[in-house]
């Protein structure tokens, strides 16, 4: 049996979720990508210190900001925001296999 260490699952885990800028997303076509490759991101829209979707994205995405997101979802409607376990938003794409 193949065993990781722990830090091999830190690191690897921290690159998936481009935490450490290790693919290079950047502005839309970033967001695009990174959603579909985590599936989707918790929606909430309170705003404390930042919207979550816009704190999740600005920690892995270069270039981003909340006018990104917002262009996404409501003027291209390449994302969308619905239930999947909890408010999230999603590629639009995806939204066939909801029903």
């Amino acid at each position: 049996m193949n065993r990781i260490s722990k830090e091999e699952a830190k690191n690897f885990l921290i690159s998936y979720h481009n935490l450490d800028g290790s693919q290079g997303l950047q502005g839309e076509d970033g967001v695009m990508q990174y959603i579909k490759r985590v599936g989707c991101i918790q929606y909430d829209p309170l705003n404390v210190v930042g919207r979550n979707p816009d704190l999740v994205l600005q920690s892995r995405i270069s270039n981003y900001s909340p006018t990104v997101l917002d262009k996404l979802l409501y003027e291209r409607r390449s994302l969308i925001d619905g239930w999947d376990k909890m408010m999230s938003i999603y590629l639009q794409n995806d939204w066939p296999f909801f029903s």
